[in-house]
């Protein structure tokens, strides 16, 4: 397992983690501090390393941005560490449960231990946690508007992000990246993109694409199209982890969330989705 400690700027710390699994399918992910609170936990496997790390920067709390194990992993040590520790409440109540996972997540990245303990907490201030749902219901982003830094978590992962889990939303997505694009960033720290400089204009085109997107599939079905021809032809043929998932995290699950939520009638919700 490797950790890399990188200053980004005074205040501000990258911490890298990665393990051979994640390595060859090409996945690592960075936890933060910002303003001494650790913004993620890194996956299982990193525990040791994530734990003299901690004993070395001293953070005054945590703060986990949603329940999947590679934010999540050592949440349930570094409270039995004593150290005051932050989260949604859908959080702590999937880490108590412990959720079965699919099995290329359990290779990537470990299972969630279990969290038995109760939860310290702590005052973030002058920092905010913001509740940002969409790609998990849990998902929170840490924001430090004095600096005008955004630590995101898997809000953002890059402008056409062409796969997802099958439980996402795309439509609250939506309005979380909507809110957090009128904060105006100057700074995003993304889980598995590292840090992002000027990220305004990214969100922006983010949202563009992700509204387009939304109107292909639905017009598409609305058109009498199947899931899979619509995957098809707007997102393209499933890569690797589409089969390896079993679909769980894959295209069609993306065109499968926009359906359910189409169904819902909650894209109709979304003002400026092709409504001109």
């Amino acid at each position: 397992m490797t950790l890399r400690v990188a200053e980004i700027e005074p205040g501000v710390v990258q911490l890298s983690l990665s393990g051979w699994r994640g390595r060859a399918v090409g996945y690592e992910v960075s936890a933060y501090v910002v303003d001494r609170v650790l913004i993620d936990t890194g996956f299982p496997g990193v525990a040791d390393a994530l734990s003299a790390a901690v004993a070395s920067l001293s953070p005054r709390g945590v703060v986990v941005t949603h329940w999947h194990e590679d934010h999540a992993g050592n949440a349930a040590r570094l409270a039995e560490l004593g150290i005051p520790v932050q989260m949604h409440p859908l959080c702590e109540a999937a880490l108590r449960e412990r959720p079965a996972i699919g099995p290329y997540r359990r290779f990537v990245w470990g299972r969630n231990p279990r969290l038995t303990l109760g939860l310290r907490d702590f005052n973030v201030a002058p920092l905010e946690v913001i509740a940002t749902p969409g790609h998990t219901a849990d998902h929170v982003v840490v924001w430090d508007a004095d600096r005008r830094i955004l630590a995101s978590g898997d809000l953002y992962l890059g402008v056409k992000v062409r796969v997802a889990h099958s439980n996402e939303a795309p439509s609250m997505l939506l309005r979380s990246l909507r809110a957090v694009v009128a904060l105006e960033p100057r700074l995003l720290l993304d889980a598995h993109r590292g840090v992002v400089s000027q990220p305004v204009p990214l969100l922006c085109a983010k949202i563009a694409w992700i509204e387009e997107t939304i109107g292909e599939i639905t017009t598409l079905a609305t058109a009498g199209c199947g899931e899979r021809e619509i995957r098809n032809r707007v997102l393209g043929r499933e890569p690797l982890v589409g089969w390896v998932s079993r679909g769980e995290y894959s295209k069609l699950a993306l065109v499968r969330a926009v359906l359910r939520e189409h169904s819902a009638g909650d894209v109709a919700s979304n003002a400026g989705i092709h409504a001109q």
